[in-house]
């Protein structure tokens, strides 16, 4: 079955006298609220039995951290963390000892709560330690707040006040407590710190009932980009899960991400134990820096290293995700699988030798990889485009999106701007369209371009929903899935590698080239030898015409480049086959082959 929530399965592990005592504490902490608020127990020994089980909780919750700081010492990352939960119990009581004035409890215990959540920064992949940390500073701040009223502003003992201050702060020092407890049974550290794990696998792999809950080989899919990655490896997840039930297999992303892949396999697969992980994403990555969306990833993966820390290996459709070598033990491995398989320089970037094992789509790529000294014998399988498998599921139905028997035209520029056809003619195409009485229109760029598509930014083309014979899609989900790509008559674009699923099918295609390229021996244009090339559209009416009547010109071509780019490999294979691939990669390496 599908294995819900972001932590998927967890272990269940016996607790700790450390852990059953600070739960404990929580029941003890229930009732004697219960009990002030009854009225039937005012004070014990001078305190009231609110302060009581406040100082129980806090002296409870500061010998669990050091318990965990000390029996973690041969992990440099949880034991650090484990120190500031320490310190951060210990200004707590030492305000509590003190009796200070609110002005010095306050700020000490705001320090503190910093330096707890710093304590369980690392365990924040599983949602409900987050939601505890909040809970706790929501209860903190509502504490302070009634002291601060009580004894800044008003005279006389207040009760009330006083009552919403000490139950305020134990509800706080509950929270954070049990946050430290659920970071300790998530078994994050268990599974960072668990050295040899792929050589005890291979030793104990058909060996039933081995007991070892850490002996099975984790692999996370990582997708913290745009949801156009997701297709592109998804589907070797799905078959790696199917395949190889002795593996652990994650899917790890955004809340939206992981909607998305959810959904895809519910529409196209069924259930699969797959385990679904959402990242934590701290708020530096909610910001716009001067290093845009790459500073944003690298800051999602810094956040959430402890979790990747615990997979052998993480397969991922972007280079970013190379910061993890910085970040995780040298024995992760990175596998890469490519999300489009077009021409431009930055498929053959240098960077592609850092990965550990290369998933890719044909032999057009593995020979310039290897001609470059990018890729080795070895470490990298071809024939592998994943989505493809799930788009022959749909037996090649053709998605109808207008109501007449017009041609449909896919215009989609690419998002570099430096590259791309549209701000130097996007709007003459689409004003072009508008005006045919022969063709549809489908414009829907790389999801890039107008990331994130906002009500504002398809305000800019209100003009054009008049058109029936017009759709403009500036992101949805129809954008990554090839309905656009299946739907259309004819292809028309720049620099974007969506030509090569639109060619599964050979069809007439039209390159535009506004900014006059000399591209006929470049390499990084090879796709544009499939068609007709533009440099000026003062009649593109006249250039679709001439592209659908010369399309046998081009139609060979297109052939043997689909054939030369995606490899032989039949749609509804690519996940089967990358699977393999990673799982015997995995199984050299533990022999000490990889």
């Amino acid at each position: 079955m599908m294995a819900g929530g972001r932590g998927g399965r967890r272990s269940r592990w016996p607790l700790s006298p450390a852990q059953g005592l600070l739960i404990g504490a929580a029941l003890y902490a229930l009732v004697t609220v219960m009990a002030q608020l009854s009225g039937s127990v005012s004070i014990w020994h001078g305190a009231s039995p609110l302060d009581v089980s406040g100082d129980l909780v806090l002296l409870l919750g500061l010998a669990f951290a050091v318990f965990q700081a000390f029996s973690k010492g041969g992990n440099r990352l949880v034991r650090d963390h484990w120190f500031m939960g320490c310190a951060g119990m210990l200004l707590i009581g030492g305000g509590e000892i003190e009796h200070a004035d609110f002005w010095i409890v306050i700020p000490a215990w705001a320090i503190a709560a910093g330096l707890l959540f710093r304590c369980v920064l690392p365990y924040l992949t599983e949602s409900l330690i987050e939601r505890l940390m909040w809970a706790g500073a929501a209860a903190q701040i509502t504490a302070h707040v009634a002291w601060i009223v009580k004894d800044g502003f008003l005279d006389g003992p207040h009760p009330g006040l006083q009552w919403v201050t000490e139950s305020g702060e134990l509800v706080a020092l509950l929270a954070y407590g049990l946050s430290m407890v659920l970071a300790r049974l998530s078994h994050l550290d268990d599974h960072a710190i668990c050295h040899g794990r792929l050589q005890r696998w291979a030793k104990t792999a058909g060996t039933p009932g081995s007991g070892d809950p850490l002996v099975r080989p984790r692999i996370c899919f990582s997708y913290i980009a745009q949801i156009h990655q997701i297709l592109h490896s998804l589907p070797i997840a799905v078959a790696m899960a199917q395949r190889y039930p002795d593996l652990e297999v994650h899917i790890a992303g955004s809340r939206q991400n992981l909607q998305f892949a959810r959904r895809l396999i519910r529409e196209r697969v069924g259930p699969v134990a797959l385990h679904f992980d959402q990242l934590y994403r701290p708020w530096s990555a909610w910001t716009r820096h001067r290093d845009g969306a790459v500073g944003s990833k690298k800051r999602v993966l810094r956040a959430n290293r402890l979790y990747f820390s615990g997979f052998d290996a993480v397969v991922t459709t972007e280079r970013t995700s190379l910061y993890l070598r910085q970040l995780c033990p040298a024995s992760l491995r990175l596998i890469r699988t490519k999300h489009g398989a077009g021409d431009r320089a930055v498929a053959f970037a240098p960077e592609l030798a850092l990965f550990d094992f290369l998933l890719l789509p044909g032999e057009k790529e593995a020979r310039r990889l290897l001609e470059l000294g990018y890729a080795k014998p070895g470490h990298f399988v071809s024939g592998i485009y994943a989505k493809l498998d799930w788009i022959a599921r749909q037996n090649g139905e053709r998605p109808r999106l207008f109501d007449n028997e017009r041609p449909t035209v896919l215009y989609s520029p690419h998002f570099e701007e430096s590259l791309s056809s549209w701000p130097l003619i996007g709007r003459q195409v689409l004003d072009h369209f508008a005006c045919s009485t022969t063709y549809n229109l489908i414009f829907a760029p790389h999801i890039r371009l107008f990331d994130a598509p906002t009500p504002a930014k398809y305000e800019a083309f209100r003009e054009y929903r008049k058109y029936p014979h017009m759709h403009i899609d500036l992101g949805s989900d129809r954008c990554v899935d090839m309905t656009y790509t299946l739907a259309a008559d004819i292809y028309l674009g720049d620099v974007s590698s969506q030509v090569v699923e639109f060619l599964t099918r050979p069809r007439p295609c039209l390159f535009l080239n506004p900014r006059k390229v000399a591209w006929q021996e470049d390499l990084h244009y090879r796709f544009w030898h499939l068609g007709p090339v533009l440099t000026e559209i003062d009649d593109l009416e006249a250039a679709i015409d001439g592209a659908l009547r010369s399309h046998r010109d081009f139609e060979q071509r297109q052939c043997d480049y689909l054939r030369d780019t995606l490899g032989l490999v039949e749609p509804g294979q690519s996940g089967a086959r990358g699977a393999e691939a990673i799982v015997g990669y995995l199984g050299k390496v533990a022999a000490g082959e990889g």
